[in-house]
């Protein structure tokens, strides 16, 4: 079946984010730039997105009306959210709705899969969320590198 892989991965991310206590984990990518994408997700997205997962199960996708179609026919989200010119305005509404408390971002030191994430683009993020979120930002590598694991010990 297409897409078996991440919808397992899916699944156990929101397992991991549980665990690690962090509310949302927030992929963003510009043409496919995040190495995370297509392991967690399978899809790929011409203009920026961002693929946002929550502990309490919640998966959507903010992408370009051009990504949308893919993306809703892979059937792994509940919700495509798109946006016309900038994603800024729906990714901070987004943000608001789901009123998170730690947000996981792809940045990491050691593991290039976890580090999908510029420098520019966190910045981005940070500054563009500070009226509507007050909370924490943490690496997301943990949960990658578990669900690595997991997918290598159901492969044995």
């Amino acid at each position: 079946m297409m897409y078996e892989l991440q919808k397992k991965n899916l699944s156990k991310a929101v397992e991991l984010l549980k665990k690690e206590h962090i509310d949302l984990w927030l992929i963003f990518t510009s043409e496919g730039s995040d190495p995370s994408l297509t392991y967690v997700t399978g899809v790929e997205t011409v203009g920026p997105g961002a693929f946002l997962i929550t502990r309490k199960g919640e998966k959507l996708v903010i992408c370009s009306t051009i990504d949308a179609q893919d993306i809703r026919e892979c059937n792994l989200f509940d919700d495509v959210r798109t946006y016309q010119g900038d994603l800024e305005e729906v990714l901070k509404g987004t943000i608001a709705e789901l009123n998170p408390t730690k947000i996981a971002v792809n940045y990491s030191e050691e593991h290039p899969i976890a580090d999908g994430l510029t420098v520019g683009r966190f910045r981005w993020l940070q500054e563009m969320l500070i009226p509507i979120y007050k909370g924490e930002f943490v690496s997301s590598e943990n949960v990658l590198l578990r669900l690595q694991l997991s997918e290598q010990e159901t492969a044995l």
